[in-house]
C-alpha cells in the first residue's frame, strides 16, 4: 500500500513551499489512492516542474529511479502504469499555471542577481497567497484524471 506522506515532508524535500507542490501533492495523493497495494508504479512526467516531486517522494525515487522517466515537454502531464497493466493519466488543465506579474519580475530579477531582501521577502509572499489559493482549489479545476 502506498503510504501518502505529509504535505511538510514533500515541501521540505522539494525546498519550500509554492503553488507547483501543493499541484504534485494534490496530484501524488490521486496517484497514491489509485496505485493502491502498488508501489512500484512507473511514471512518465512531461515536466520537470515543482509536481514532479510531489510523486518523487511520494513514489521514493531518490531509492528507485527508474521508476520516473522524464520526457519533458513543458507541460504538466503524466502517465502512471501500475504492475498489472492499468494506467492513469493525469493532466493540468490549461490555464490554472497560477502566478503574477509581480512574481514573474521578481523571478527575473532572482535570475539576474539583482534581487535585494525585500523583493526576496515579496517573491515568498506571493508564493505564498498563491500556494494557499492552490490548496484551496478542487482538484477537478486542476487538472484531469483518466484511467485506462
Amino acid at each position: 500500500m502506498v503510504q501518502i506522506p505529509a504535505f511538510e515532508a514533500v515541501a521540505k524535500a522539494h525546498g519550500h513551499t509554492c503553488p507547483g507542490i501543493a499541484l504534485g501533492y494534490k496530484i501524488a495523493v490521486v496517484v497514491a489512492k489509485w496505485a493502491g497495494e502498488y508501489d512500484d508504479v512507473r511514471i512518465v512526467s512531461h515536466t520537470t516542474r515543482c509536481p514532479l516531486d510531489a510523486l518523487k517522494v511520494t513514489f521514493d525515487a531518490k531509492n528507485h529511479p527508474e521508476r520516473i522517466i522524464v520526457e519533458n515537454t513543458g507541460i504538466v502531464s503524466f502517465v502512471i502504469t501500475r504492475p498489472d497493466g492499468r494506467k492513469l493519466f493525469i493532466d493540468e488543465i490549461p490555464g490554472t499555471h497560477l502566478t503574477t506579474d509581480e512574481l514573474t519580475e521578481l523571478k527575473k530579477k532572482v535570475e539576474a542577481k539583482t534581487a535585494g531582501p525585500a523583493d526576496m521577502q515579496r517573491m515568498n509572499e506571493i508564493k505564498h497567497e498563491l500556494f494557499l489559493v492552490m490548496q484551496a482549489m478542487d482538484d477537478s479545476a486542476l487538472f484531469s484524471v483518466r484511467e485506462e
